[in-house]
């Protein structure tokens, strides 16, 4: 069985507004597939340079507390 995986719609807008050169903010639940909206634009052109912030020692002391 051959699965075939494809983008959602919102993580190829997301994509194609970085390749567009817009800077964008990008807050989506576990799961969403931010990492597959951020490395599609780089996909395309390798000389984008994309920023991920994960505040996951944020979140996992917050949670614990």
């Amino acid at each position: 069985m051959v699965t075939r995986l494809c983008p959602r719609d919102g993580q190829v807008r997301f994509a194609h507004a970085i390749y567009s050169g817009q800077d964008v903010v990008l807050l989506a639940g576990t799961g969403w597939g931010k990492t597959l909206a951020f490395v599609m634009a780089c996909f395309l052109d390798p000389t984008i340079i994309v920023i991920i912030v994960s505040p996951l020692n944020a979140l996992e002391e917050d949670q614990a507390s």
